[in-house]
């Protein structure tokens, strides 16, 4: 394995954090934003918070500019991996982009959501069949 390399547990460790906070986000909220993640070079996963204060370039899109963020970061050695993960509204679905020096899959996950109680009604999501696919990497 090269020196860049991580290896398969350390990537379901990261998509599985990715994907839980995705489904608690959408239980909790119904919605959210892109969220990001990252495996640190020490090993530990930690989501980071995005306040992006820069001018909006209509050409880059959101995983435009979150890639060049982490692109950043991983070109110092401060991070081995990231996953960033979109609610997919139009079709009721998480799109996971998982990178790293060896790995660049995009995994969609279809879901529905379900409604329990009568006065506090609380969203419960169960997921579908998941669908990985190749994609370009950009940060790593």
């Amino acid at each position: 394995m090269d020196r860049g390399a991580i290896d398969q547990g350390q990537l379901d460790q990261l998509f599985t954090a990715s994907l839980e906070a995705a489904i608690a986000r959408i239980e909790k909220d119904g919605h959210f934003f892109p969220l990001v993640f990252e495996l640190r070079a020490n090993g530990i996963i930690h989501n980071l918070a995005v306040l992006e204060l820069a001018p909006i370039n209509t050409n880059a899109g959101v995983l435009d500019r979150l890639a060049e963020l982490l692109k950043s970061r991983a070109d110092v050695g401060k991070i081995k991996a990231a996953a960033i993960v979109i609610n997919r509204t139009e079709d009721q679905s998480f799109m996971v982009h998982v990178r790293a020096p060896n790995y660049s899959k995009d995994v969609a996950i279809p879901f529905e959501i379900t409604y329990k109680g009568m006065i506090r009604r609380r969203r419960r999501v169960s997921l579908g069949e998941f669908a990985a696919s190749e994609a370009p990497n950009a940060i790593f």
